[in-house]
């Protein structure tokens, strides 16, 4: 099974020092902040999505669908609610903006 969510404990998993999800997956993001090769974001703090301009015709949008979205649950939610969300209400008014602002030709969401 791999739907980790943070109320999750490894307590009966013998591979695991570290019982707890919530800081299993808190050092993972520090592990990734701190070995990807991309900026740190405004006010120092990690913003992973961002924009990337190739010359006059391309204009690569790369998304952040991890921080933003809701917490891991078990997954029976009945309806879309911000528990399904999954990009952030910040990151689409930027995507948003970002490709109506574009002059690019080509524009890859990625």
């Amino acid at each position: 099974r791999n739907n980790w969510y943070p109320q999750q404990t490894l307590d009966q998993d013998e591979r695991y020092t570290i019982k707890s999800v919530a800081t299993l997956s808190a050092n993972a993001r520090r592990a990734f902040l701190e070995h990807v090769p991309i900026r740190i974001g405004r006010g120092n703090v990690p913003q992973i999505f961002r924009s990337c301009p190739y010359g006059p015709l391309l204009d690569v949008f790369a998304l952040d669908l991890r921080t933003y979205r809701g917490p891991n649950s078990r997954n029976d939610q009945p309806s879309p609610s911000a528990a399904t969300a999954f990009a952030g209400r910040a990151q689409v008014a930027w995507l948003k903006r970002a490709l109506a602002t574009s002059t690019a030709t080509w524009k890859v969401i990625a």
